[in-house]
């Protein structure tokens, strides 16, 4: 029996730490608060029904799934009978489906922001005028059955443009995710797509000095850009500008822009295996699962020479210019030995061809046939690599005003001309 005088004289009894306890919870207890629209009372509980969470947070594809449920035979506001209901989450998952490729494997909210923006520019007075939650509240089940034959023919082009034609395998190379939405918009319904154009397009934006595709605006910019080549109207590309040091000083990010744009590059070269020539590095099923993809430093960075050359040289090791895509297996080879050991193991015919493959010069396997670099080779090396990817950016950007700067041009005028090597 509860004896309330006994508990009131007892400042530390077990039901007063246990009260204390409960006041604490409800105190503290952060109660969402949705809003829907549009819907009737009779749906919310099945609304709410299929989005709790047991204690976890919602996100706003779970209250849009949850909005747009309809159960077999309803009818929607357009007049369409859906006999086997409409539940968005079993769409999105069944669209993953079609193949392995890593790309169908995004987020959630990355597909449901694409198809916010095929509502927003197909779908007349919808109120999806943004990708923010605020506007994906407003989507509709009507909405989605509007567009959604058609994406999921844009959305598997998108992903066939980053795979098989700028040979990026995973979504971890993509230096704007926004990319998403303005090229699936781009593909949406446009039976004359211009490859040329859009690997234009995408060069010009993920190497731009400026971060030109990294808010709202910019992105409705974007889309009026890429609807002007579409309609065939008429459009331009701006000036390129490009500051050669933030090449240099790149160093590798999971999400950095300027590092994922660095890693395209290099992997739409289509780098060639070191052992094996004629094999890809970057082959179908290779994908990156980690924060630390399989990338080989040229120079390791814990080498002898780096380690005994690092006050000789201005730009680190850590640089994304001394990267290369290696096998793992070759990688393992390799592990942390000089430049100049390690390179002679290749030294082959085959081997010298496929260096333009990673964008590379032969001037590696020079120092190395004569068994000498210079102090600073560093610097040297990643001088060539940068003007051997601008070279490359330039190809690719054909017929767009391209400009460089370098913000430290006045330290790099300052190394010490190349001997010349005599073989």
């Amino acid at each position: 029996m509860f004896n309330s005088e006994l508990v009131n004289n007892d400042f530390n009894h077990v039901y007063l730490k246990e009260l204390a306890n409960i006041k604490g919870v409800l105190d503290n207890y952060r109660i969402s608060f949705i809003e829907v629209k549009g819907i009737q009372v009779s749906e919310v509980c099945q609304i709410f029904e299929r989005i709790n969470q047991a204690g976890k947070p919602l996100n706003i594809f779970d209250i849009v799934v949850a909005k747009t449920f309809k159960p077999a035979s309803a009818k929607v506001d357009s007049g369409i009978i859906s006999d086997n209901g409409f539940y968005l989450r079993d769409l999105i998952d069944g669209f993953k489906k079609h193949n392995n490729s890593e790309f169908l494997k995004i987020s959630d909210i990355d597909y449901l922001q694409i198809l916010s923006i095929l509502i927003n520019q197909n779908v007349p007075e919808s109120g999806v005028r943004n990708i923010t939650d605020r506007y994906l509240n407003e989507i509709k089940t009507e909405h989605i059955l509007a567009v959604w034959d058609e994406a999921k023919k844009a959305m598997l082009k998108t992903f066939d443009f980053f795979e098989n034609h700028l040979h990026l395998k995973t979504p971890y190379l993509i230096p704007f995710r926004y990319f998403y939405f303005t090229i699936t918009a781009y593909f949406y319904r446009n039976s004359t797509p211009n490859y040329d154009f859009l690997k234009k397009y995408f060069w010009f934006q993920s190497f731009h000095n400026d971060d030109l595709l990294s808010n709202t605006t910019q992105l409705f910019q974007h889309l009026e850009f890429l609807n002007s080549e579409k309609h065939n109207k008429t459009y331009q590309f701006n000036r390129f500008l490009i500051d050669k040091h933030r090449l240099r000083s790149a160093t590798y990010s999971s999400k950095g822009r300027m590092s994922r744009a660095i890693l395209s590059l290099l992997a739409s070269v289509q780098p060639k295996d070191w052992e094996h020539c004629d094999r890809d590095v970057l082959v179908q099923n290779f994908f990156f699962t980690t924060d630390k993809p399989n990338l080989h430093h040229i120079f390791p960075t814990n080498s002898e020479y780096v380690l005994n050359n690092q006050h000789k040289n201005i730009i680190t090791s850590d640089s994304l210019m001394n990267i290369a895509y290696l096998t793992q297996i070759t990688n393992l080879d390799i592990t942390n030995r000089n430049p100049l050991e390690y390179i002679k193991d290749y030294d082959t015919a085959e081997f010298e061809l496929i260096l333009s493959s990673h964008l590379l010069s032969t001037q590696i396997l020079e120092w190395a046939r004569v068994d000498k670099m210079p102090d600073n080779a560093i610097d040297l090396f990643i001088e060539n690599r940068v003007d051997n990817i601008l070279a490359n950016l330039k190809t690719k950007l054909s017929g767009i005003t391209f400009e460089e700067m370098d913000t430290m041009e006045s330290r790099i005028s300052e190394l010490p001309e190349e001997e010349p090597v005599t073989l």
